[in-house]
């Protein structure tokens, strides 16, 4: 899953609520927010500031034909947010990711190295590597552990994935890079 700001997680969660109602959002930020302010200053414009200058008919004019072309700025408007919204919640790396897994090839997602197994085990294990060989304090094991698994969680937070993952045993492994084909930790969760 995609890392997120904290801005793009206040984005998505309004942007879900904002969506809902697609016509009132294009009505208020195209006619609203953006037609109506423009037609009445074009309209003083128009009128050189001078109360005696201004006709109630050609306000009305102004304000309906800028209204009607707010409705297409409100459009692109949604569409620019919404398009940003999709791409924010786009899993295509994690369904191609679950693709590879399915054929039995090894899928590499962040700091995970994930390998699906025989026997319906699901083999994950860490990418990065935090220490050298015989560096590795219980703390330090526990604290990779630790970050491996909240990755692994992370990932899991995806629908598709989860469902991928439902009835195989995951076997969490830590490496170190010495190479070694033995993991320092190997837990399954």
């Amino acid at each position: 899953m995609k890392e997120m700001s904290q801005k793009s997680e206040q984005f998505l969660h309004r942007w879900e609520e904002r969506r809902k109602k697609k016509w009132l959002y294009i009505f208020l930020h195209g006619s609203v927010y953006f037609g109506l302010p423009l037609a009445i200053i074009l309209f003083l414009m128009v009128s050189d500031f001078k109360v005696e200058s201004v006709r109630v008919s050609a306000l009305l004019i102004f304000i309906v034909v800028f209204a009607l072309g707010g409705l297409i700025h409100g459009l692109r408007q949604y569409n620019l947010a919404d398009n940003i919204y999709l791409s924010l919640t786009s899993n295509d790396d994690i369904l191609i990711g679950i693709e590879k897994l399915q054929a039995g090839e090894t899928w590499n997602h962040e700091n995970l190295v994930i390998h699906s197994g025989n026997n319906d085990n699901l083999e994950v294990r860490n990418e990065l590597f935090w220490f050298e060989e015989g560096d590795a304090s219980p703390a330090k094991l526990n604290d990779c552990f630790n970050m491996v698994l909240a990755d692994f969680q992370r990932l899991q937070n995806d629908k598709g994935f989860k469902d991928f993952t439902t009835g195989k045993k995951v076997i969490l492994k830590i490496f170190d890079n010495s190479g070694s084909a033995v993991p320092l930790i190997e837990k399954i969760i």
